[in-house]
This record gives C-alpha cells, sequence and structure tokens, in this order.
C-alpha cells in the first residue's frame, strides 16, 4: 500500500481542522450551566448538583479534545512539506527534467542529514595556473583530441531523481520510477519484477495497463538506449550514463580499497543529496540504505586523504559530516580526533572522545573500540 500524498495529507488536514473547529462551535454553543453548590464545601452534594458537575466536567475534556485536534489539524496546513534549501554537493549530471516530488522528507525548520557542504581540496583552493609549453613546441593537452561520451542520456539516482538527454518529455510519474528501479538494476528487470516493485500486492488487472503505459512512454523518451528482450527490460548503459555506475568505477578505480585521491573526490562530488530525494519507491529503502553507508564511509576515506596532505580543517568538516549522518561511525570519530590534534585543539579531544564514549554507552552499552582508545591516549600523550 502507498504512503498518502502530500496533497492527500493537506486535504485530510483541512478535513479535520473543519471538523474540529466546528465542533468546538457547537460545545460552546452547547456548554452547560454551572453547578449551584449549596451549603458549605464539607456538606455532601445533592444529585441534581452532582449531575451538573459531571457534565461540565465532561464539557471541558470534549472542549480541549476538539481544540487540541485543530491545533494539531492547523499545523499539518501551515508547516510546508518543503525540504530546506540550502548548500548541495555540485552534480556532475545535468538535469533539466527532474522527478516531481511524491513525497515529503524533511519538515519545514529541521535540516535533512543529507544537506551536504563539501570544502574543496586545499590542493584545488591553492591550484597554480598550468603553464604554457616553450614557444615552437606544440601544446601535447591540446593535441589530443577528447574522446566524446556515447552515453547521451544521463540518470542521476544519488540526490533528487534527474534525467536528462530524452527524446521526449516524461509526463507519468510510473515512469519515472520505472527508469529509477532499472538504473539501480544494471541487468534489468522481468514485467514481473517491475510490477511487484512499482505496485506491491495491487491486482495484476489493474496494473498491468499502467505499466503498459509507462513502458510505452520510456520507450519513445529512451529511443535505442531502452533494451527489451522478451519480458526483460534493461537500459542500454553503453547510451545512458548512470551515476550509480560512474560511483562504481571511481570507488574501485584502483581495486576494492582504492587510495587514488582524485578518485575519491570524484565520486564523493557525484552526491547531491540524499538518494532518490523526494521520492516514495518502497523497493528503494534498502538500496538508499546501502548508498547512505557507502557515503558515511567515502566521506571519512576522502577527509582521511585530505587529512594526509595536510588539510587537517577539511578533514575535519568531512569526519562531522559522516558523524552527522551516522553517530555510532568510530572509524570518522576516529578521524576527527586526528583532525583536531593536527589544528592543536587539545580540549575539542576531550570532549569529543566523552561524546563518543557517551552515545556508544547510551545506544549501544559499549566503549570505544580499542583502535580508538590507543588513538585518544596516543594524542593526549603527544604535545
Amino acid at each position: 500500500m502507498r504512503r498518502p500524498t502530500a496533497a492527500a495529507r493537506r486535504i485530510g488536514a483541512a478535513a479535520r481542522a473543519a471538523l474540529a473547529l466546528a465542533g468546538t462551535v457547537a460545545l460552546w454553543l452547547a456548554h452547560p450551566a454551572l453547578p449551584h453548590l449549596s451549603g458549605s464545601l464539607l456538606s455532601p452534594l445533592s444529585t441534581t448538583e452532582l449531575e451538573q458537575t459531571v457534565r461540565c466536567i465532561a464539557w471541558l475534556l470534549a472542549v480541549c479534545l476538539a481544540l487540541a485536534v485543530l491545533i494539531r489539524a492547523i499545523r499539518s496546513l501551515t508547516h510546508d512539506h518543503v525540504s530546506p534549501a540550502g548548500a548541495r554537493l555540485p552534480g556532475v549530471l545535468p538535469s533539466r527534467w527532474t522527478a516531481p516530488d511524491r513525497r515529503s522528507i524533511s519538515k519545514q525548520g529541521r535540516h535533512s542529514p543529507y544537506v551536504l557542504t563539501i570544502p574543496a581540496p586545499l590542493a584545488e583552493t591553492h591550484a597554480k595556473p598550468t603553464p604554457s609549453p616553450p614557444s615552437g613546441q606544440p601544446d601535447e593537452s591540446k593535441a589530443v583530441p577528447a574522446q566524446s561520451d556515447p552515453r547521451t542520456i544521463s540518470i542521476a539516482v544519488l540526490g533528487p531523481l534527474a534525467i536528462d538527454g530524452l527524446a521526449h518529455k516524461i509526463k507519468r510519474a510510473a515512469t519515472y520510477e520505472l527508469f529509477a528501479y532499472l538504473a539501480f538494476h544494471p541487468q534489468g528487470a522481468s514485467r514481473d519484477e517491475l510490477t511487484e516493485a512499482m505496485w506491491p500486492e495491487q491486482d495484476p488487472a489493474r496494473t498491468r495497463p499502467r505499466f503498459w503505459q509507462s513502458v510505452t512512454e520510456a520507450k519513445r523518451a529512451m529511443g535505442k538506449a531502452w533494451i527489451h528482450h522478451g519480458e526483460r527490460y534493461q537500459l542500454d548503459r553503453v547510451k545512458v550514463r548512470v551515476d550509480l555506475d560512474d560511483l562504481d568505477r571511481l570507488l574501485t578505480a584502483n581495486g576494492s580499497d582504492t587510495s587514488d585521491p582524485g578518485a575519491l573526490e570524484s565520486a564523493l562530488a557525484l552526491w547531491r543529496g540524499e538518494p532518490l530525494e523526494g521520492s516514495d519507491y518502497l523497493w528503494s529503502e534498502g538500496e538508499i540504505r546501502n548508498l547512505h553507508a557507502t557515503l558515511v564511509d567515502l566521506l571519512e576515506r576522502v577527509g582521511r586523504s585530505r587529512l594526509g596532505r595536510g588539510d587537517a580543517r577539511g578533514a575535519l568538516q568531512l569526519a562531522e559530516q559522516a558523524i552527522t549522518l551516522d553517530g555510532l561511525h568510530e572509524p570518522s570519530w576516529r578521524l576527527a580526533l586526528q583532525a583536531e590534534h593536527s589544528l592543536g585543539l587539545r580540549e575539542s579531544i576531550t570532549r569529543r572522545y566523552d561524546e563518543l564514549t557517551r552515545s556508544l554507552d547510551e545506544q549501544l552499552g559499549l566503549e570505544p573500540a580499542r583502535e580508538t582508545r590507543v588513538i585518544y591516549r596516543q594524542l593526549l600523550g603527544q604535545t
């Protein structure tokens, strides 16, 4: 079953507000008379006085309940579900056509953890202009023509779903979801897999026409980049550029544990926010969790690379963003401790270690790992 859309939630909130307001007005107009207590406070109440008292108490409770419902409904209406504006990672892929928002991912006034501000590497901020070649010698950087990328269509999922280069504009939300699913599955998917992912546990008699309409629109927009073998559908990765493919390639540039700073920086630059931000694709929950862990690990690796190149401040900023995303990721805490030591922030090292110890104890009942404890003692022992 799909979650209600933002429009449906606002309509429901407006209906609740109207009913609560009408109920409050009706209760106010029908307020009971106050009980007339006779005699002293210690004298027993008569039956009539007791009934009047009970009616007044019930009326007050009903008014409080109606007002609570009214206030909550008004808050739902006034808090517009729009992602907060903020600095985002520079995206590599263009986004001329972006999938429409289908759910709110953050409320007004609450910052999404994926609103990232990645500082430029220290080497880039102090980059020197490339010297010109001596006169009479050819410039080899211009002599070799750059190869043209045959991937004329691009799909970006490391942020709001963005698609560029299509022959025709997409109108159906289900077609966006179809492209997103196939972007996560390079080997493609069958018709049954797609319909179950997009419309889980729904009547095939209803979902099949919607599926064919989306497939028809997708084929028209993709052209030769759309592959269809029998009942299996796939994107031609030779013609379609997917940022997930670029991410995998950069992270495995020198093997499974690449140490190439340029590759790591380029991989981090692919992130534009929360994967599929603004979508409510039920099948994507596991995929987003995996990418979340990948981003946390990548932030720590890039930060450690920058620390090794003397950019302690940039390393600390990346470590803090990784900690914001995953407060139990100890490698990021260790990076932050080492970066603060390089910056001469001795008191901050103690405060941060105490914060980590308290967080691990409260959430997991554990103490920091042995490696973290050793690094902490070493840092405190160094001048």
